[in-house]
């Protein structure tokens, strides 16, 4: 009996748990034999009783073989060649429950089944795993892998590592291991940073001397992609002139310098990474996102930060990506625990995962592929919390306390170390703290090191050359750091006094930005170049405007 009036009635019933279920339902049928209607037999012999229908939805590649005119499609048996069973049993049971255990061992083994098989969803996800793993001693290799896989994240960003920072790889075993294809693709790279002569004479050099007899030959062909002025009728006739058994490492050096036209110049300098200015502050909280290129000393803008309204955030940068971690509310000096991302290829923010701690005047750095936020302010008073952020796990993890909570200090990385420097202590903040504090992040431990001779807070820190510079802050003198030696120097002092000013490492020079000038009570906006060589310091830009307080991260072209 119809109801009166609701004939036209409808109620579109959707059960939220109906996929699971189902899926829950297949994985009990596949682990109970019921209803499976092919075998997947890998070279071990060890065999997989599934269904097609399963198979078929999570792979294009068995789709193509159950419903294409093959002779698979009317077998019951399918053999798979170069698959190991754990791998292949691994890939199974991703059919049935959506999870698959991906490891630093499995990887690629895992990646080129799944490409094989055409698992597109696991495939990514080892893709991601290789990038969060990516370092200077597997990128070589990693690219190599990338381009014969087509893993297009992994290719760009194992690129942007091997480019961005060449001098590091090229002293890696991996390097002298390359084939002439490979050096050849690197060496032809228009934004691999290198900006000294020898910085690509040497690997060429050493790569060379490797395997000379086989490689003496390439050195006419490599030595031509580097685009230096050389002579080649003096080096085809001194190289003539020796055996190539007895060529070692200092004799083709010798030869190559040799060879140089007495009136050669230096490699014409290319654009191999961009400025970003993020915020800041200028008696107000700023919301620009500022993009410098300084070989053409351009300027331009890039998309807002969405949420602004705050100062004293830490940012630090990943691949293409720029974090923006905590601050506090300009109205109430409120602690915040937000996260905000930014895309430098994309131009777009997007919101992250908050932090464990709120907190502000912290330190934030990336290592090992992780975001790391460690100390700042809570309540006005320093904090000795620590954590980093996975971004494949999508997670904060909270990692041991720094030995001393410190507000408004410095960090960066060098070596796959964390070193903390200077900033606030004790209660309110009331102490200059004049410990270096590092962090080893294998044993999850932090340790004391040395003391600054100098004791500052609002500076800033960056590596270059295994050493660790100290800029601003307070006064004009510049510190460098030595951890192997644990010698301290100071090297010529800035022309500015820049509290709270902002430091990148780019081009093979120091570049400082803004800060605050206690001795004029302004703010600025000059840029200052360290030039390592010269041991000078020179005005060389200015920013948009003056700010402090701002994020100055570089992020290498690809």
């Amino acid at each position: 009996m119809a109801l009166k009036g609701q004939e036209d009635y409808i109620y579109l019933f959707k059960d939220s748990t109906h996929p699971v279920d189902f899926l829950d339902a297949f994985r009990t049928f596949y682990l109970d034999g019921l209803f499976t209607d092919i075998t997947l037999q890998c070279p071990s012999g060890i065999i997989f009783h599934c269904h097609r229908a399963v198979l078929a939805a999570c792979s294009n590649y068995f789709k193509a073989m159950f419903t294409a005119d093959m002779k698979e499609k009317f077998k019951n048996k399918i053999k798979l060649s170069g698959i190991h069973h754990d791998i292949l049993e691994g890939l199974v049971n991703y059919a049935y429950t959506s999870q698959i255990e991906i490891t630093k061992r499995n990887v690629q083994s895992l990646l080129e089944a799944a490409d094989l098989l055409q698992f597109l969803s696991v495939k990514k996800a080892c893709e991601q795993f290789l990038v969060r793993h990516l370092d200077i001693d597997n990128c070589i290799g990693m690219h190599s892998f990338a381009e014969f896989h087509v893993c297009p994240e992994l290719e760009k960003e194992s690129r942007r590592i091997l480019c961005s920072r060449f001098k590091e790889v090229w002293q890696q075993e991996e390097f002298l291991e390359i084939s002439l294809e490979k050096f050849l693709f690197i060496l032809s790279r228009k934004n691999l940073s290198v900006w000294k002569e020898e910085a690509i004479i040497e690997p060429v050099i050493k790569w060379t001397a490797h395997d000379v007899e086989n490689r003496i030959e390439c050195l006419y062909n490599l030595l031509s992609y580097i685009n230096i002025d050389i002579d080649p009728v003096y080096l085809k006739t001194a190289l003539g002139l020796q055996r190539s058994c007895l060529l070692t490492e200092n004799k083709i050096r010798s030869l190559i310098y040799n060879a140089l036209n007495p009136m050669h110049k230096e490699i014409s300098q290319r654009s191999t990474a961009t400025m970003y200015i993020i915020g800041g502050y200028y008696w107000h909280p700023l919301s620009e996102v500022h993009i410098w290129d300084p070989l053409t000393n351009v300027w331009i803008q890039g998309a807002e930060i969405p949420d602004y309204t705050r100062e004293s955030y830490g940012v630090t940068s990943l691949g293409p990506n720029i974090y923006v971690t905590g601050g506090y509310r300009t109205d109430n000096i409120e602690a915040l625990d937000t996260v905000w991302i930014y895309n430098s290829e994309g131009d777009e923010w997007t919101e992250g995962l908050p932090m464990l701690n709120a907190r502000y005047y912290h330190c934030a750095v990336t290592l090992g592929g992780c975001v790391y936020a460690l100390g700042g302010y809570r309540k006005g008073a320093p904090a000795e919390e620590a954590e980093f952020y996975d971004p494949l796990k999508e997670k904060w993890i909270p990692i041991a306390n720094m030995i001393k909570g410190v507000g408004n200090a410095t960090a960066c990385v060098l070596h796959e170390v964390i070193y903390v420097i200077g900033g606030h202590c004790g209660y309110r903040g009331s102490c200059t703290y004049d410990k270096v504090q590092s962090y080893n992040s294998d044993i999850n431990e932090w340790s004391l090191i040395t003391s600054s001779p100098h004791p500052e807070y609002g500076l800033c820190s960056v590596p270059f050359e295994n050493k660790l510079y100290l800029v601003g802050g307070q006064t004009t003198i510049t510190e460098c750091y030595d951890p192997e030696q644990n010698e301290w120097r100071e090297i010529a002092p800035m022309m500015e006094r820049r509290m709270e000013c902002g430091a990148v490492i780019m081009n093979g020079c120091i570049y400082v930005t803004g800060g605050y000038s206690y001795s004029k009570g302004t703010y600025l906006q000059s840029i200052e170049k360290y030039d390592p060589d010269l041991n000078k310091w020179e005005i060389v830009g200015n920013l948009p405007s003056a700010m402090r307080s701002h994020g100055c991260v570089c992020v290498y072209n690809v």
